[in-house]
């Protein structure tokens, strides 16, 4: 099950500490002190070399050490039986994997339950990407805004990224075309990182069910990687596939474009699961 918002134990350990309480051993207190400053938890990872089936242990330093020589990443929808028979918009949750099939985050939303009813997938949130040591990695923080390109009078869409202690690494932001989705990735020093663009459409409709999203460098010249939305025969949904730059080494950038693909999910596919015919990203 996966960890739910402001219910996760490593949320509640961050938030304690501070004051220390006097009849506990010197040791546990110094460990909450170092859990306060937003210290990793040294806790072994097994991986698996998939071309020598050969098993590994590393203690990663941080949550972002998982998109490490990790160039293709599958985003799949957890969807459970309650959420299908509930009749109001439920907190999504998914899995990042890498296309052998190993999970590499698993990710849950937290927004508001008005939000969520009144405004659908232009909802709010805040995105909780933990690893496998059930630690927080990467947090994505969406505002509300309509996004729809025929209506220059609303907020475009916005996601910041983050990682713990709270250290801000950049956002990904629409831009206006009547054509085509836009988007540029930007860095926390506000430096152009990729552009990222989407397939023809009308007035932010479109009317295919799979769509490629190409991935271009900072000055809009070369695709180099690519963001599809695809049918799954074997998991019987559909799923985000990302192909990153293949010389791309920066964790950082990756957790960045990792944030473009699920601004995207929202925009364009989140809402469209539940309904047949155009995908508007109002």
């Amino acid at each position: 099950m996966f960890p739910t918002g402001e219910n996760d134990p490593s949320v509640e350990v961050f938030s304690e500490g501070s004051s220390p309480v006097v009849s506990e051993p010197p040791s546990l207190t110094r460990e909450q002190e170092r859990l306060n400053q937003g210290t990793r938890r040294p806790i072994p990872v097994s991986t698996i070399d998939w071309q020598t089936s050969m098993t590994s242990h590393f203690s990663p330093l941080h949550g972002l050490d998982f998109l490490k020589d990790v160039h293709q990443i599958i985003i799949q929808q957890t969807v459970e039986l309650t959420d299908l028979m509930a009749s109001l918009e439920s907190e999504n949750r998914y899995t990042v994997k890498v296309p052998r099939g190993e999970t590499i985050y698993y990710a849950t939303e937290s927004s508001t339950s008005f939000q969520r009813t009144c405004f659908g997938s232009s909802r709010a949130f805040t995105m909780r990407l933990y690893d496998p040591t059930q630690q927080e990695a990467i947090q994505f923080r969406r505002r509300l805004a309509c996004g729809s390109c025929c209506s220059v009078f609303f907020y475009l869409q916005d996601l910041e990224v983050w990682i713990p202690p709270g250290e801000y690494l950049g956002k990904i932001t629409q831009k206006f075309n009547a054509t085509k989705p836009c988007f540029v990735l930007y860095n926390k020093q506000m430096d152009i990182i990729y552009r990222i663009e989407g397939p023809e459409s009308a007035f932010g409709c479109m009317w295919s069910k799979n769509h490629n999203f190409q991935i271009f460098t900072s000055d809009g010249l070369t695709q180099i990687g690519s963001i599809i939305h695809q049918w799954d025969q074997v998991q019987v949904a559909y799923n985000l596939y990302m192909q990153m730059p293949g010389q791309e080494n920066n964790t950082r950038h990756k957790a960045l474009l990792l944030g473009a693909a699920f601004l995207l999910e929202y925009m364009y596919f989140e809402s469209a699961k539940k309904r047949k015919g155009c995908k508007c990203i109002c």
